[in-house]
This record gives structure tokens, C-alpha cells and sequence, in this order.
């Protein structure tokens, strides 16, 4: 290996600088430009181009540029500053196989946050599926994303929060039959910056599949032993695809007795003693479950009560032919 192999440029120092230092907060719409300088050792015949790497971000979250340069410093500009410009800045220097980087710097500039827009798609979802609300901000990152849905239409409740390196940010949604109706969205940067406005108030249009199950069971009063029992299960399904039924399951206490794929099923048997008992229809379709339940109770048939008087005649005939004979 030879001497000039050995040889690198040797980073000493690197430091950055805005020409906003001393202003506690920044007007907004001002111009700011970022310097970053280096004080290096270049052997001699070595190239002294060095590679300047700009980040916002406490952490370097944003990589913002990145210039090949023989200079000694390097700028990065902001043309308009604008609150979301607030925030911690560093320089990174790398030259070979060396690499110093800044202490951050972090700018505040004066302003609000615009609101953000809030789509939603799909609009028209039906319980079991589920749509994405995505929140798309004009402000610079990276930021928090702030979703909120409202109870009834109105009181607004904050419900989930997402940090991104990016302008936008997706949340996904499953429906139920409780979900509610209306979202909307904000934004917040970092540091001392406050909370945007909302966004517009969108709203899904949910539609239910299918009613709750209709369980009828018949005899409806007073089911004997020996009676056949007809318990129907239905629900008013909307056919949103073609070909496809929601699935009835007709089940005693925890067996499931009858299952279906149909809007409408019927089950029938000749009742026994152990048919009494805690009966449900159960209507499924993706992930939506609906359940209806009855009580069956059996009594006993009236023919077994039957052998009882006959005895009692029998008695009274014996008694009767007695008292024939006494009376004789």
C-alpha cells in the first residue's frame, strides 16, 4: 500500500449557521438561509470536493440536500418561512471515510398552521368493510396527524394520531354498525407550534346489509311433547353482490342445529322433553354477526294425564258394584 493511499481529507470541525441567528421568532414569509462551513485538512493532489447533507429534524428525520462541493461552506435556502419551517436543523459533512455532522440548530417562525384536507374512500361503505380517511397537509414536515370523529354530529372526539416524515398520512378504518358518521382531521409541527384548525367535516354514508333476524317459532303459546316444532329464521338482506347470502345458523342453548346460506331458513321436528331451551338465529355476513334468541319451554302432553281418571272410575265402579250387592 502506498503513502498516497493512506492519505484522506481530515475533517476538523463543521458548524452551522442562519442568518435569523438572535431572533428569538422569525416573521413569517422572511427568507432564511442555513450556511454550514468546515474547517478540513486536504493533502496535497487530493480532490477537496466534500459531500454537505442538510436535515430537519431532531433525529435528521428529513433529508432536505445534499451538495457535492470543493467549497468551504454550503447553503441551504428557505425562500418563505412559514410556521412549519419551526424546528431543529443540522448540518452532516462526509469526505471519505470521515464524517462529523452539527449541533442542531432550531429556527421558530412566527405563524399558524394551515388546515389540512381530509378525503375518505371508499364514501359509501357497508358494516364489514372497512375505508381509509387520508389527511393531506400544505405544511412542511415532519408532523403529526391528528384524526377526530364526532358522536352524533356533533361534539368532535380525538381518536387516533400518527407522526410522518411525509405531507399526508392514511388511517384505516373497519366499519361496524356503531361506527360513527363524520371525521375530520388536523395537523401539529414541532416544537412550541400549536394545533391547526380542523379540516371540513366529511361524512361516510353506511349502509347495513342486512335487518335484525326475525325468529319465529311455532307453535307460538303452548308446545306439547309430540308437537311439531317449525322455527324460522330470516332477515331483509340487500344484495349488494350478486349470487351472495348471508349465513343463518338456527342453534339450541350452544349446538348449532341448522345452518343456512339464504335470507331465509326453516327448521322443523317432533318435539321431545329435550327440546326446551334457549334458542337463537344467528344472521352472518363478513365480519357482521346479528342474534336473536327465544326461549322454548315443552310441557308434557296431556295424554299422560289420562290413565288417572280411568282409575278413579275403575274405583268408582268396584264402589258402586259393592254397594249394588250390599244393598241385595
Amino acid at each position: 500500500m502506498t503513502l498516497r493511499q493512506n492519505l484522506s481529507v481530515r475533517i476538523i470541525s463543521v458548524q452551522m449557521h442562519s442568518d435569523a441567528e438572535g431572533e428569538r421568532s422569525i416573521k413569517e414569509g422572511s427568507k432564511i438561509t442555513l450556511t454550514c462551513s468546515r474547517n478540513t485538512v486536504i493533502p496535497p493532489g487530493l480532490s477537496s470536493q466534500v459531500l454537505y447533507l442538510f436535515y430537519k429534524g431532531q433525529n435528521k428525520d428529513i433529508l432536505l440536500q445534499n451538495v457535492t462541493s470543493d467549497g468551504k461552506d454550503s447553503q441551504y435556502t428557505i425562500q418563505s418561512a412559514r410556521a412549519s419551517h419551526s424546528g431543529y436543523y443540522r448540518c452532516v459533512m462526509e469526505a471519505g471515510n470521515e464524517r462529523k455532522e452539527t449541533e442542531p440548530t432550531f429556527l421558530t417562525v412566527q405563524g399558524n398552521l394551515q388546515a389540512p384536507v381530509l378525503t375518505i374512500h371508499p364514501i359509501n361503505v357497508t358494516v364489514g368493510d372497512s375505508t381509509e380517511l387520508r389527511c393531506t397537509s400544505e405544511e412542511i414536515p415532519p408532523l403529526t396527524f391528528i384524526f377526530y370523529k364526532y358522536k352524533d354530529g356533533q361534539k368532535s372526539y380525538r381518536f387516533h394520531d400518527i407522526k410522518s416524515n411525509n405531507n399526508f398520512s392514511m388511517y384505516q378504518m373497519k366499519v361496524t354498525a356503531a361506527t360513527e358518521k363524520a371525521y375530520s382531521c388536523a395537523v401539529q409541527g414541532i416544537g412550541p407550534l400549536s394545533e391547526s384548525r380542523h379540516s371540513e367535516i366529511v361524512q361516510i354514508i353506511v349502509q347495513d346489509p342486512f335487518s335484525d333476524p326475525v325468529f319465529e317459532i311455532e307453535p307460538s303459546d303452548t308446545i306439547f311433547e309430540g308437537d311439531i316444532l317449525t322455527i324460522k329464521c330470516k332477515v331483509n338482506f340487500i344484495p349488494l353482490f350478486h349470487g351472495i347470502q348471508p349465513k343463518l345458523t338456527i342453534v339450541k342453548d350452544t349446538t348449532a342445529i341448522h345452518i343456512k346460506d339464504n335470507a331465509t331458513t326453516v327448521f322443523s321436528k317432533r318435539v321431545t322433553a329435550n327440546d326446551a331451551g334457549e334458542y337463537k338465529c344467528m344472521a352472518e355476513w363478513k365480519d357482521v354477526l346479528k342474534i336473536t334468541m327465544k326461549q322454548v319451554n315443552v310441557t308434557a302432553s296431556s295424554q299422560s294425564a289420562v290413565p288417572f281418571p280411568k282409575a278413579w272410575i275403575l274405583v268408582g265402579t268396584l264402589l258402586l258394584c259393592v254397594s249394588t250387592i250390599c244393598s241385595n
